[in-house]
This record gives structure tokens, sequence and C-alpha cells, in this order.
């Protein structure tokens, strides 16, 4: 019979391995990506080789083979796969791949609970927590290179260290439970790897030329030159399906600037990208939209970073272009001179208009042969020369070194190659190019990630005169209150509409749920009211009408109700406050520090004067809650690593109490973590000694709970990582926190709940931040670090940010003044 047959298949291989079947069952995950290779097609959980057949079917043969062993294998999973409609070669394959899998486990080394033999010594398995000096403990870990290894890490290293950290945790858990869990691990995986194919993809196609977003070239036919742009009925969908926006309204008033605001994943960055490249149905097509994004990977070039700015605005470069053609018919190929950088090539110095009128006099002569395309030549001429005044083409070269000075560019940075930059310089040729080209709607995704507060403050007031239209997407409200006249909120699937700066709308926002709520709860109390009469007359025939009317008041009421409002409780963790320690805590004195105070060349030294920090006084106390200012690159960072022990001063000293604990939290915290690790595994390599499950409770207040504590955090969302970082600084229990621009890529409700921690916390603070409400929401005294000296600040912030401008503004008067200069 076929079930002789079967049964005959599998107990051949049963006799061959009858020894591997008494004493190794191989792990239920092993069991099912045995059976998957043969049953899925390509491991998709939802398609099996044959109709019946899914992920749900292989994970129940896998758990049952792992209960009920492999001594009957023959009667556990041959009549059940018969069932399914397999044959006698599958039923057979599938024998031979659970053989085997638990061949392969008894070669490696025998009967394992889990499946996977250990084989390093404990030092390896606690590979790469580095403790500095100073009892500061560093978040960094070894790093390897994608290309050493897969995604998704070294298999046997990864699942080996996972199996020792949790087999007390595993014995507990069902098999039905760990099913669920290892194929909503999967799911996440399956995203994540499509979500970096995709920025790969897009990355790819921008092909490292431009530092922003290409903007399509508008087709100014369209439309009726309408300046504000209103497109109904729009609805923004991911790829895989999953809906953004549902019958959503776009209402952008010409100089109007929008705060668009809403929580991490709502598809902010998503509703951008599809307005610039034209994805939304009925979008006018005569605007000029630029989208510049928060994370680039521009390759850089040879170019200038000037010249790179200018070259940036696509629709100038065109018309440039084309003006060199059309000048080159009409007066020869002597009248067009070579120009560098894409400039207007009117002969001879003279201008757009000049030239014009030179050549309109020279069609009067014209033959009547030649009148005809002559004529078209300039009539096309005059319109290009019109756009190109439009867009600002003959003050070029001198509006983009302004913009470039005001986001700290020397003169020097300016005219220097585009790839000496790093890459938080490029960004900002990023965002220059993009102020440079300054179109109809020009969009702005985190701005300031990259920007000193100098250059923030810079930022600030020159969108504050933007001439046309913008949408900002920030974490910093300061910025969004400076900048925005108006809020939108992406929330449930639509956009609201809000008047006013940010605070204006947090305002407005908790009224309408004032409102709401005040609405649904009169709802209630009336319904509660018409109920105990219909409940308590419900049985009395001389109130039968009445109660009749009341019941049909209910429902009336009911089709008509509120929705119920749910306010989410806002996020928020704590520091713990560390014991007391005696003074000092940390004390600088007359502390002096260059990097190369001597030249290695001519052994001469460096005049004092020109010394990064020089004669620097200050102490640090556990009550201390100190802002640090001052321009990019004056010396702040060196300042924090001088505290910190990571450098040595050339000359005087630095004091630090022997039991100092220092926590160091900065914008990269978050990255890093060893990414192909789960959050408590890098917490206990962080932490030698710690418990296993102590960390998964410490971890389960910051929210990190349940598979995301054990998945790779590589496909954690960046606010969950940043709560990974919050948790590590936490565990800690720091004396000092020092903070370098932590603010950096955290959602408001982030920002919100370390400002309230570090409010909280009783210990020292010291913060360098581009961030205004962080700043002055947490610290008590402002330093500012500039031309070697370290001084304390006797204003408040609003002086400081008055003298910056005014000094920026000087100073990017003398930086353009200069570099037209060296280019004439």
């Amino acid at each position: 019979s076929t079930h002789h047959q079967h049964r005959t298949a599998i107990a051949s291989h049963t006799r061959r391995n009858s020894t591997i079947m008494s004493t190794t069952v191989p792990p239920e995950e092993e069991l099912r990506d045995a059976l998957a290779t043969i049953l899925l097609k390509d491991g998709n959980d939802d398609e099996g080789i044959i109709d019946g057949i899914d992920g749900d079917i292989v994970d129940y043969l896998a758990g049952m083979l792992h209960e009920s062993g492999l001594d009957d294998l023959d009667e556990s999973i041959g009549p059940f796969l018969e069932g399914l409609g397999c044959d006698d070669d599958l039923i057979a394959a599938c024998g031979a791949a659970v053989m085997r899998c638990a061949s392969a486990v008894t070669t490696n080394g025998g009967d394992d609970s889990n499946g996977i033999i250990d084989n390093r010594s404990n030092d390896d398995m606690h590979t790469g927590a580095v403790k500095l000096k100073g009892g500061i403990v560093s978040m960094s870990l070894n790093d390897q290179s994608e290309a050493e290894m897969d995604i998704w890490g070294e298999e046997n290293t990864h699942a080996a260290m996972t199996n020792q950290q949790r087999d007390a945790h595993d014995n507990t858990v069902s098999s039905k439970d760990k099913r669920k869990a290892r194929k909503e691990l999967e799911g996440a995986r399956r995203e994540y790897t499509a979500k970096m194919a995709m920025l790969e993809a897009e990355e790819e196609e921008m092909g490292g030329k431009a530092s922003v977003s290409n903007m399509v070239i508008p087709d100014y036919r369209s439309g009726r030159n309408e300046k504000d742009i209103h497109v109904r009925n729009v609805s923004l969908s991911l790829d895989n399906g999953t809906p953004l926006l549902d019958d959503g309204e776009l209402k952008f008033a010409h100089r109007r600037r929008y705060g668009l605001v809403g929580k991490n994943g709502v598809g902010k960055t998503t509703l951008l990208k599809a307005i610039a490249a034209f994805e939304v149905e009925n979008m006018p097509l005569h605007h000029r939209i630029l989208h510049v994004r928060q994370e680039i990977r521009a390759a850089g070039g040879d170019i200038s970073v000037l010249q790179a700015v200018m070259s940036a605005d696509i629709e100038r470069n065109t018309l440039i272009g084309e003006e060199k053609k059309l000048l080159k018919r009409l007066e020869g190929e002597e009248g067009v001179t070579n120009s560098e950088g894409g400039e207007p090539t009117s002969g001879g110095g003279e201008s757009m208009k000049a030239k014009l009128e030179k050549l309109k006099a020279q069609s009067k002569e014209t033959t009547s042969d030649g009148e005809t395309s002559f004529n078209a030549d300039l009539k096309r001429l005059d319109e290009v020369y019109e756009r190109l005044q439009i867009l600002g083409s003959d003050t070029a070269e001198s509006r983009a070194s302004t913009i470039l000075s005001g986001l700290q560019f020397t003169p020097s940075m300016q005219s220097g190659p585009t790839s000496a930059l790093s890459g938080g310089w490029r960004m900002r040729v990023a965002l220059a190019a993009a102020l440079f080209i300054e179109p109809d709607l020009l969009m702005l995704d985190e701005p300031t990630n990259h920007l000193d507060l100098e250059a923030v403050l810079w930022l600030e007031s020159y969108l504050q005169s933007y001439r046309h239209t913008l949408i900002v997407v920030s974490h910093d409200r300061s910025f969004l209150n400076e900048v925005c006249t108006d809020t939108i909120e992406f929330a449930k699937r639509k956009l609201n509409y809000y008047k006013g700066d940010y605070d204006t709308y947090v305002r407005a926002s908790e009224d309408n749920i004032k409102n709401i709520m005040r609405v649904y709860m009169a709802y209630k109390d009336k319904r509660e009211h018409m109920m105990e009469f219909i409940n308590k007359f419900r049985a009395s025939a001389s109130r039968a009408k009445l109660v009749q009317s009341r019941v049909k008041m209910v429902e009336k009421m009911d089709l008509e109700a509120p929705d119920a409002v749910v306010v989410e409780a806002s996020w928020r963790f704590t520091i713990p406050n560390p014991e007391p320690l005696g003074r000092p805590i940390i004390s600088i004195d007359d502390v002096w520090f260059d990097y190369v105070p001597v030249d290695e060349a001519t052994g001469a030294k460096k005049p004092k004067g020109e010394w990064i920090l020089q004669l620097v006084n200050f102490g640090v106390d556990l009550d201390s809650r100190i802002g640090i200012l001052g321009p990019n690159g004056a010396g702040k960072s060196t300042l924090l690593n001088l505290i910190m022990d990571r450098i040595e001063p050339t000359k005087g000293s630095i004091s630090r109490n022997g039991n100092l604990r220092i926590g160091h939290f900065t914008q990269h915290s978050a990255d890093k973590f060893n990414l192909q690790l789960s959050a408590v595994e890098n917490m206990l390599n962080l932490f030698e000694g710690s418990e296993d499950q102590v960390m998964r409770s410490f971890l389960g207040k910051f929210q990190i709970q349940g598979t995301d504590a054990l998945k790779p955090m590589m496909m954690l969302s960046g606010g969950q990582k940043s709560r990974v970082a919050f948790a590590s600084l936490a565990y800690q229990k720091p004396h000092v926190i020092i903070m370098d621009e932590p603010t950096n890529h955290l959602d408001m409700e982030s920002i919100d709940a370390l400002v309230e921690a570090v409010k909280g916390f009783r210990g020292g603070l010291i913060v360098v931040s581009h961030d205004e409400h962080f700043i002055t929401n947490t610290c008590e005294e402002l330093w500012v670090v500039g031309e070697g000296v370290v001084a304390k600040y006797k204003g408040g912030f609003d002086d400081y940010k008055k003298e910056t401008l005014t000094r920026t503004a000087k100073r990017v008067a003398e930086s353009v003044k200069q570099l037209s200069a060296i280019n004439n």
C-alpha cells in the first residue's frame, strides 16, 4: 500500500540512524528549518510546494517531532504528509532532511538542549566591552564590516551567545509561543531586509552625484501659474500596501512656512518624497519642488564646494546650456566664451540685457533668408534670459557664498573640493544647495541634525525671510517655533492644519482634546441618566411609553455618539541618583592644550595665542548644570575629551575623584551597539556580571520588551535604539553625565523623556547641544568656548543668540568679500 511504501522509505533512514534517533533530538528551530527547505518555496512561510502546506504546517510538524522524538518518525510525519497530498519521494526527502539535521547535532557535540554547542571560552563570550580610565564605560563594541559577515551576523556566534543567556527563560516557554515569536522575528527580518534594499536602491539611483534629491524640472505650460498648492483626496501607502494617508488634503499657501509633525514611522518622509517626485495625483506640475533628505551618502568630487552648490540647480544649468547653443547659432563660435562653472556666456563681460539688445539690433540687418530662424532663436534667447533673471543667475555666486558662509564654511573650505569634507559637512552642502536653488516648495527633513548652534541660528534667520513655501520636519521645537507660521499634524492617517508655531499647535491640540473629552463626557452622563430611568421603570406598565421613548432616544444618541478620547500616556524614565562623593568631583586647573604644539618638521613651537585651549580653569560638582556653547571647531569636543581623560592636557592638571563614574551620551550612542546582537546581549556585554533576567526587566522600563529585547538591534526603530542607549546610560548610575548633541535623531517624545530624566537627576551635567529647548530646560549656567578661552557667560541664552547672529552676519559679509577677491 501507499502507507507501507512511505513507511519503508522513512524506515530505511531510521535504521541507518537508529543511534542518532535514540539519543539526540535537534532543537525545534533546526527541525523547522530542515523541513522548510523541503516543503516551502524559497523559505517563504506563505507558500508551500503543494497546496495546503505553509509555514504554520511546518511549525506544527517541527513542534510535534521535537516533543515526541524521532524514534517513531515513520508513524509521526508519514501519514500526516500523505494526508496533505505529498508523494513518496517528498515524504522520503522530509525524513532524510530530519535525519541529516539530527546527525549534524550529534557530530557537533552530542546532546545539547538547544542543539547548538558553544566552543568558545568565557573570555570570548564577552568580547567588545571596553572600560576606560576614570570609570568611564565606553558604549563602543568591536566593529566588523558588512563584507566580513552576513547582514545577520555570524550565525553560530550569535546563536551560541543567545542560547547561553536565554536557556533559563527558554525552558519555561512553550513550543507554540516559541513558534509565534520566531514568526514575528522572521517577519521583522523580512521587513528590515526590504527596507534596506529599498534604501540601497535609492542611493544607487542617486549615483552619489547630487547632495540633494533630484528636482523634477517643472512644466510651466500647465496650470494657471497659481502659487498656492491645493490637492484633495490624497492617499498614500507603502510598497507593501500599508496605508499611511487616507483621503488627505494638501493645502500649502504661498510664502507660508509649515512644520510637519507626527510620531516616528507615521509617514512624514514618505509624504515629502511623494510630493517631490510628483507622485501625488493631481499635484500641480508648474512648481519647482525640492526635498532635502535627513541622511545622504554623497560621494563627493573634485569640484569646489562653491561650484557644487551652484551646479545643483538643474533648471539653471539647462538654461545656461541652451543659452550657449543659441548664442553659437546667433553670433558664431567666436562670440561664445568658454564659461567655467556654468555661468551665462555673454561675451566680453556684457550683461544679459545688453547682449540681447545688441542681437536685436543685429536682427534688423539680417537678410530675409535667415530672418525666420534668427528671430526664432532670438525670441527663445529672450525667454531664456527672462527665466535666468527670475532665478537670479547674475548673483548666483554671491548668493551661494552667502549661504555657505552662514552654514559656517570658511572661504578656504568653499574653494576646496567636496571630497575633502566629512559626511556631516557634505550634508551642509546639500542644505546649502537647496537654499541656493530656492524652489517654490522647499521641504527640509531634519535640517539641524548636522549643524552646530551658530549654523542653526543663522538658518532660522534665513528661513524666516524665505520668499516661497516651506515645509520642515524637525525634532527641534525651538527651531520650529522660530521658523514656522503654521503646523501640520500627521496622525491617524490624516493631515490636520493649525495656525501658529509648534507651541501654539500644542496648546490648540490640548484644547481640542479637552473639548472633545467634554462633549464625550456630556454624552456619557446623559446616556447613563437615561439608562437609569429605563432600568428603573422597565417593568412599569404605566410608564411604558416613557421608557420606550427613552430607549429610542438612547439608540439615536448612540448612532451619533462622539468617539471616545484615548489619551496616550507620556513615556518617561529615570536615571538613578548616585551616592555622594567628596570634592573635588572634577577640577580643571590652568590647563593648556593643542594637538600640535610643536611643528614636527621644523621643531618650531606654535604661538600660545593659537592653541586650541588656553589657561582653562573651572570645576564640576554633583549640582553642576553646565551648557557649553561655541562655534564649530572652537574646542568644545576637545574640552569634553579632556574631562573624560581621553586626552591629556599639554600643560596644567585635571583632578577627578577616584570613585567618579562618568556617563557619556552622544548623538551616535545608539549607533555604537553591535547591531548583530540583541539589546539584552549588548547590555550584558557592556556590564559584565549582570544577570540576564535582571537586564530584561531593566530594559522593560524603557519599553524594550518581549521580542524587541531579543531581536537583533538592526531590526529596531531609531527611537527604540535610543531607548536602549538611555537604558545603558541609566544602568551605569553615573555621578556626572556628559552629553554631546544628545537630541539628534530623537523624536519629540524621546527628547521630552530625556529632559525630564535629566531634570530629576541628582548629579552633575555637562551638555553640548544646538537644541535651544534642551539647553534652556536642563542647564543653569552657560560656558562659551572660543579663540582658546573657556569662560562663563554672564547673560542668558537669548543674549547669546543676539550676539551670535550679529557676529555671524559680520563674518558672512567678510567671507563673501574675501571669496570674491580670490575668484577675481
